[in-house]
């Protein structure tokens, strides 16, 4: 699945952190090797998950659903309490399923097989249970639908809840996310979602307030305290700033931690915005961000292509650590 340059489309869709993965395909016949460390980065591309560290050593392949298809791949992911990934998998039949492994790849089961007309809108993991929504697409009007399971498949049950985009790990928060390309400049709108005691504290939920701008990517906290948001001024501009808000209690303010512009020549270069990933690491303390780079315009992600990470450090406001991922050129960015 060849990743092109988004802005270069006439139309194009955005949807804040319900992302598929836009990753390259890659002609690699190796196995991955079940191995894993702690302190984790983990990237997804097509159909497989790797780890690295913090500094983008020791990259080791876990997870692999490679069919050698050029149809099958991994639509979402998450890495829940109990260390295990929870992802959603098309096929290469091309149904949607749910499916969880440990978390060196191994013991890898369907949870769940959608309709042929369905997909998966979002997965999150959400305290003891894993929180999804899919989205079928059988009648004129696609119908979304928002669920939550325990890890093991069971107790699959609708909740009627605002539409999920970010889900904190230990359950007490999820957000919302609401992008509006309305007007003659994007802006979006967040509200918060707390819960008490496993149930919706609607009392202590709130809104943010409205962020002019287009959105990048997000990321929350495994504690559900800290909102990480990339925006950008337009759909062309280079330039990408990075806020973190703390939504434990409403009455908060963004923060600013930098800006950054991509390169145009060297390492990083691209000559369109990138689409982007980001992911909080070490806590709170540091923001990954990642890119594809597409060197030789093919399309499968060749030798020369490469994913680009860049690891923020939040106190010092400033990117500390750059490192390459060889051999692809699109992606996404989880972390332990």
């Amino acid at each position: 699945m060849k990743t092109f340059n988004l802005y270069q489309t006439i139309a194009i869709l955005i949807i804040a952190n319900a992302f598929l993965f836009t990753s390259c395909k890659k002609d690699n016949t190796t196995e991955p090797e079940k191995t894993l460390e702690s302190n984790l980065v983990f990237f997804v591309d097509t159909f497989r998950v790797y780890s690295t560290d913090l500094e983008g050593k020791g990259l080791k392949a876990l997870v692999n659903e490679d069919e050698k298809s050029g149809n099958n791949y991994i639509a979402r992911i998450t890495y829940s309490n109990n260390n295990k990934f929870v992802y959603g998998y098309k096929t290469a039949s091309g149904n949607m399923q749910i499916k969880v492994a440990n978390a060196d790849g191994s013991n890898k089961k369907v949870l769940k097989s959608l309709a042929s007309t369905a997909s998966i809108g979002f997965l999150g993991s959400f305290g003891d249970k894993i929180m999804y929504s899919t989205i079928d697409y059988s009648s004129s009007k696609p119908v979304t639908e928002v669920r939550t399971m325990a890890e093991d498949g069971s107790n699959d049950t609708p909740i009627s809840l605002p539409r999920p985009t970010l889900t904190a790990n230990n359950g007490s928060t999820f957000v919302s996310i609401t992008e509006d390309y309305s007007g003659t400049a994007p802006s979006f709108g967040s509200y918060i979602v707390k819960f008490k005691n496993g149930t919706w504290d609607e009392a202590n939920s709130f809104n943010l307030p409205k962020v002019n701008g287009l959105l990048r990517a997000t990321a929350i906290s495994d504690d559900g305290n800290t909102l990480v948001y990339v925006t950008a001024a337009d759909y062309t501009t280079l330039t990408y700033d990075v806020f973190v808000i703390d939504i434990s209690k409403r009455g908060n303010t963004a923060k600013k931690v930098l800006s950054h512009t991509f390169p145009t020549t060297g390492e990083g270069a691209v000559q369109f915005p990138p689409q982007l990933s980001i992911a909080l690491a070490n806590g709170t303390s540091n923001i990954l961000v990642g890119y594809g780079v597409d060197i030789d315009k093919q399309r499968y992600a060749t030798k020369n292509d490469y994913y680009y990470v860049q690891n923020i450090d939040v106190d010092k406001a400033t990117i500390i650590k750059k490192w390459k991922i060889a051999g692809e050129c699109g992606g996404d960015l989880l972390a332990k």
